[in-house]
């Protein structure tokens, strides 16, 4: 099974190499990341999806759809059911969430944020990413909806896993259709260095990189760049990953936003830079 489905991702590996204003201080972090291409749709009637994240015959998570139908009790009432179920499976990983009332709900980094070891994380075999259900109860229909997931497109489950004795972090990005009757993954990634934590979306979909001179971030349909007044008049440019320069220009404003609908989604490199100084950022276009 995980032959049949690894031949549709290409694995991007990715060396981030931050440079801190004029400090001499270079932090390495090794990503990888694995864009599904074309994107995976997991349905009721198709083969559930597994994820290896280090591609080690180690599955970590499986994604599968259920359909639900049948008898309940519903106040008393006998009731019947339709609808289905988006489910993850837990074998060797864990999700990211929060427990309240006794209860551990999944969470969605659809704001951004960070995995790490402070982290919350379930340790149940499976868990809903949404649930959409209609219930007859004779004397009307009402719906059940349930899950941080549902109806939610290009959202991020935050995750760790072990590889051998090393603990690692990552981040899955996924759609739940509504109806909970559709999966889609379209992409997922994590830190090589153990125990290293990682924002979600890889490189950061919101927030992806700050310091006291620069702050880049990428949003829904835009790329941001935030500076302060002694970094005006530096080049800047926006490259692919095989190389184009999607755009380029100079930062003549403390907070430029550079509209991106019309940029592929996927990883771009941002390169700042001056005579004197350079920042060399990767950004998630989503």
């Amino acid at each position: 099974m995980i032959n049949s489905v690894k031949h549709k991702a290409k694995l991007i590996k990715l060396t981030s190499l931050f440079i801190f204003g004029m400090s001499a201080l270079f932090v390495h972090a090794q990503e990888t990341i694995i864009d599904v291409s074309p994107d995976e749709v997991i349905v009721a009637t198709s083969t559930a999806y597994p994820i290896d994240f280090g591609d080690d015959g180690s599955i970590e998570f499986v994604f599968r759809v259920q359909e639900m139908s049948g008898d309940t009790l519903l106040g008393g009432q006998p009731s019947t059911y339709d609808g289905a179920s988006s489910i993850v499976e837990c074998l060797n990983g864990q999700p990211v969430g929060e427990t309240a009332n006794g209860v551990f709900t999944l969470s969605n980094f659809s704001g951004g944020g960070t995995v790490s070891s402070s982290s919350e994380f379930g340790t149940d075999e499976s868990y809903p990413l949404g649930i959409n259900l209609l219930i007859d109860a004779g004397i009307g229909i009402f719906p059940y909806v349930y899950g941080s997931f549902l109806g939610m497109n290009n959202q991020f489950l935050g995750v760790r896993f072990t590889s051998g004795t090393d603990t690692h972090y990552g981040w899955i990005e996924l759609s739940v259709s509504s109806g909970a009757d559709t999966i889609t993954v379209h992409s997922y990634g994590y830190d090589e260095t153990p125990g290293q934590m990682i924002d979600v979306g890889g490189i950061g979909a919101v927030s992806s990189f700050e310091n006291d001179e620069f702050r880049i971030w990428s949003q829904s349909e835009s790329l941001n760049i935030s500076v302060t007044e002694k970094s005006l008049g530096k080049d800047f440019k926006v490259i692919s990953l095989s190389g184009n320069v999607v755009y380029s220009g100079k930062i003549q404003e403390l907070n430029t936003q550079i509209d991106t609908f019309h940029v592929p989604q996927g990883v771009y490199h941002v390169l700042i830079d001056s005579a004197t100084s350079s920042v060399y950022r990767k950004v998630y276009n989503h």
